[in-house]
């Protein structure tokens, strides 16, 4: 599935993330490349749907965080995207874009209000 995502062979990429999240419901990470793959669709509900099942999953998965971050930030939910870098902050504190975009967010957001 990731080969067919590089190569953007995405509809192949689909059909083999479906079956994975099929043969193992339990396996975090199906869910998660799954979610990335509709993110690089476009298909943000999707990927809100399968990031929540990835989080189900493994509550601690930095990447799916990070993922439902962005998509806030496209959506222009700023305020839910800051809590979900919060998020992956408390989990790995180094994360640099996570760091970046707190500080990014947090002073757009102390702009809107004034």
């Amino acid at each position: 599935a990731r080969t067919s995502m590089r190569s953007e062979q995405y509809s192949r990429a689909q059909d083999l993330l479906d079956q994975v999240v099929v043969i193992a419901p339990e396996y975090s990470e199906g869910w998660n490349l799954r979610a990335t793959l509709h993110f690089y669709r476009q298909d943000f509900s999707r990927s809100i749907s399968d990031i929540e099942t990835t989080l189900r999953l493994e509550p601690r998965h930095f990447g799916a965080l990070s993922g439902l971050a962005a998509i806030m930030q496209r959506l222009d939910r700023d305020e839910e995207a800051l809590r979900a870098w919060y998020k992956v902050l408390e989990i790995y504190p180094a994360n640099k874009q996570a760091q970046e975009s707190v500080i990014k967010l947090e002073e757009k957001l102390a702009g809107s209000r004034t």
